[in-house]
């Protein structure tokens, strides 16, 4: 047992201090901050107002606009700043715009031509014609000064139609054993960050396990220490090893998320943008890290004794990575009917419930049973897949030269 202990510590020693160790584990939350908080913070930031005229040749509409980006101004959201267009002709004011949009003193123009009312159409000049937002803030001022005027037309008040048709503002409440909580989208974007992290970590680990073992394969280092010990142990204490290198890095970042989660994205100056993570939640998002790495760990080292080089890893990696990649296939269904009798099978099969029970689990609150069930199927399938990965390992690691076809490996299984 001090043997295996021995290669636990070395294993887990000779990754955490490891440069690139450090860099991934502090680079990781860095970029999951990013990921949570970057859209939230550019989607509030208000930026250098944008300098533009209105060319309105028939004179009915003009007014409207202005005043329609004037309320927008008054809302807090001052995005534009209205300038008033030279004097001349429509073609002599048009060029003057023109000249000023190219020498940079103004952004652009809006040009609402004499026949807009019929035609509901408007044109916008300016340098910059990708601002998505801001043009949808110019849209959104034509369409309200048209409909003003079409209503007025036709003998109607546009504040009272306005008043009578004005949208509705749906907040969703989701509502758990805890309580009720207004939800803006959050939980999707956590999901979705949470998943891939699983999808990432147990994908990054269990490559690590195999090159590891290719390495010390090709290395004959691996010779010299099943001389003195078992295999089988020898496969274990990697197994351990790599594992605690990747708790120990899956924790901190972990950590750096229910921070981030329990702050609700205030210190950043989005308070309640981001979802709370719970305690329970956190505890299941560790659990299906070490379930899944120790599945698809026992895997990917058993490819590493069955091959001698990276090159020939690759083909046979591919099969074992095909269930994360269906997992993130499989992701939209599965979010958008938790509940659902496919959701529900995928979710227990044990290639698939690292990513997909979890992901159940942030989306609603399945029934306990199902969860203690897709965790029981999976120590079960890391029992076997364990089982047979150690015999795979015994005897691929002193095997050197062709590469063992699949009924090969099959018979090592079957060996005593």
């Amino acid at each position: 047992m001090s043997r295996v202990l021995s290669v636990v510590r070395r294993e887990y020693l000779e990754r955490v201090r490891s440069k690139a160790f450090i860099v991934s584990t502090i680079l990781g939350p860095t970029l999951l901050a990013g990921i949570l908080i970057a859209p939230i913070l550019l989607t509030r930031q208000r930026g250098r107002a944008l300098h533009v005229a209105i060319l309105d040749p028939s004179g009915l509409l003009g007014s409207e606009v202005t005043q329609s980006l004037a309320r927008r101004r008054a809302a807090g959201r001052e995005r534009f700043v209205i300038e008033p267009p030279p004097p001349g002709t429509a073609d002599q004011t048009r060029a003057a715009l023109q000249e000023r949009v190219v020498q940079g003193t103004l952004d652009g123009y809006l040009y609402l031509p004499p026949d807009a009312l019929e035609r509901s159409a408007a044109e916008y000049y300016g340098k910059n014609v990708s601002n998505v937002m801001d043009l949808q803030l110019m849209d959104k001022a034509v369409e309200d000064a048209l409909v003003s005027r079409r209503l007025a037309r036709e003998g109607l008040d546009p504040e009272r139609v306005r008043s009578l048709t004005r949208r509705v503002d749906l907040k969703t409440i989701r509502v758990t054993a805890r309580g009720a909580r207004e939800d803006r989208g959050g939980s999707f974007l956590l999901s979705l960050v949470l998943m891939m992290l699983l999808y990432t970590t147990m994908a990054m680990w269990g490559t690590a396990m195999m090159n590891g073992v290719i390495e010390e394969k090709s290395n004959r280092v691996v010779e010299v220490v099943v001389s003195s010990l078992p295999a089988s142990r020898l496969f274990a204490g990697k197994l351990l090893g790599v594992g605690a290198a990747g708790l120990t890095q899956f924790l901190v970042w972990a950590a750096c998320l229910a921070a981030i989660s329990a702050s609700g994205g205030a210190a950043w100056g989005a308070a309640g943008a981001v979802p709370e993570l719970s305690p329970f939640l956190l505890v299941a998002f560790v659990l299906f890290f070490l379930l899944g790495y120790f599945l698809y760990g026992a895997m990917y080292a058993s490819i590493g004794a069955a091959v001698n080089t990276t090159q020939e890893a690759q083909s046979l990696a591919f099969p074992v990575m095909m269930p994360l990649i269906l997992s993130i296939v499989f992701y939209p269904m599965v979010l958008a009917a938790p509940d659902s009798t496919a959701a529900v099978v995928l979710s227990l099969v044990p290639f698939f419930a690292p990513l997909l029970m979890f992901l159940r689990m942030t989306a609603v609150s399945p029934p306990a049973w199902q969860v203690a069930l897709s965790m029981f199927l999976m120590l079960g399938a890391i029992a076997v897949i364990t089982w047979a990965a150690a015999r795979i390992y015994r005897v691929g690691i002193l095997m050197y030269g062709k590469r063992p076809t699949f009924p090969e490996i099959l018979r090592w299984v079957g060996r005593a």
